[in-house]
């Protein structure tokens, strides 16, 4: 099934043409041919491209493009990776977060596009799966395996759903023997977040980079773009979020929130203010990469303490409240969590016996030294 068209509308020769693609079987490939159709003279009752009158003759032309899609294959011919370039991908594009769709195009390049080759979305079969799966259990872990079996689902089941195919194999398919256990995730205590803040002295924008990661959860693309008319009345509000330079919305609902701005991090922002021009629009005027690049690394690396990377930050946050509270549903609201399993999974360390005795002795805490 090919993707729904608009059609370009151009001048050409005084009058108006749409162009579209069509896809075809070419040398046994399937490929997107590009064709044009002249839709009416250029005169007053069609005076530009972007007239409802002209609009209207493309809509009317298009319609019959994309209801009968001319030279579309036959769903036998079809491969997995023509249905991945000319319709999942272009899909996936349209309804999922940059994020998102960014990750499933590096799974693609790096594993599946290798496997797939020239199978068909009917040839392919269960087993073909399992023993894919099996053969990444060496060098892989649990959790990447799934991600790369559930983008593969993703991909037999919307292929079901546009009438290429009539069951996923990749519903039972699964690895044939134990994965390698996931490796222990990293987190930063109070104690390592006060000595890389301290480490950083010289660098008052890192010092409240680090604060909000920790202190606060900030994902890195919620830092990354955070603007100063989001923080007022003693609260930061999360609105927006950069995945890979692209401003999006935050990951989920739930990541839309407001947090309390409490010490040490309201402190290091009025210090960071000050440093700022009056009409600065962003609070980071760099990327988090190339602050960490640049100065947080060599500066911990010179301090001889340990770079875990700024998600650290959001499990040592998580891990703290916990110890806190006693369960899990103040690390969710705070992270911006939609269930408070994935908060439990992969946001609760283990911290040193003194546990810390709440947020606001926290911030206690840390203004007192």
């Amino acid at each position: 099934m090919g993707r729904y068209q608009r059609g370009y509308i151009y001048t050409a020769f005084g009058a108006f043409h749409v162009r579209y693609r069509l896809e075809a079987i070419v040398d046994g490939q399937l490929v997107r041919k590009q064709h044009s159709k002249r839709l009416c003279a250029k005169d007053k009752q069609h005076p530009s491209p972007s007239h409802k009158s002209v609009r209207r003759l493309c809509d009317e032309f298009m319609a019959t493009v994309n209801a009968q899609v001319p030279g579309t294959p036959e769903p036998e011919a079809f491969t997995v990776a023509s249905f991945w370039e000319l319709t999942y991908w272009p899909y996936v594009q349209k309804e999922c977060k940059p994020s998102t769709y960014q990750g499933y195009k590096q799974v693609w390049d790096l594993h599946l596009k290798p496997h797939f080759g020239t199978k068909t979305l009917r040839e392919y079969r269960t087993h073909h799966g399992s023993v894919f799966l099996t053969s990444l259990k060496s060098t892989l872990g649990h959790r990447t395996i799934q991600h790369i079996k559930s983008l593969c689902s993703g991909i037999f089941t919307h292929a079901i759903n546009v009438g290429y195919i009539e069951t996923n194999p990749w519903h039972d398919a699964k690895v044939l023997g134990k994965t390698i256990a996931p490796g222990k995730t990293k987190h930063y205590t109070l104690d390592e977040i006060e000595n890389i803040i301290g480490a950083l002295v010289n660098h008052v924008d890192c010092q409240l980079i680090m604060a909000l990661a920790f202190f606060l959860g900030l994902r890195k693309g919620e830092i990354d773009a955070l603007q100063w008319d989001d923080i007022d009345g003693g609260y930061v509000h999360i609105k927006r979020n950069i995945v890979r330079g692209i401003i999006t919305t935050p990951k989920t609902k739930k990541s839309v929130r407001s947090l309390p701005l409490i010490q040490p991090v309201l402190g290091l922002l009025v210090m960071w203010r000050d440093k700022c021009k009056p009409d600065a629009v962003r609070v980071f005027d760099r990327s988090l990469i190339t602050h960490a690049r640049k100065t947080i690394q060599p500066t911990l690396t010179k301090a001889k303490l340990e770079w875990k990377g700024f998600h650290a930050g959001r499990r040592g946050l998580g891990t703290a409240l916990r110890q806190i509270t006693g369960n899990s549903t103040a690390g969710r609201d705070v992270l911006g969590h939609e269930d408070e399993a994935i908060t439990k999974e992969h946001y609760e360390g283990q911290l040193p016996e003194v546990a810390l005795m709440g947020l606001k002795m926290l911030e206690a805490k840390t203004v007192s030294k």
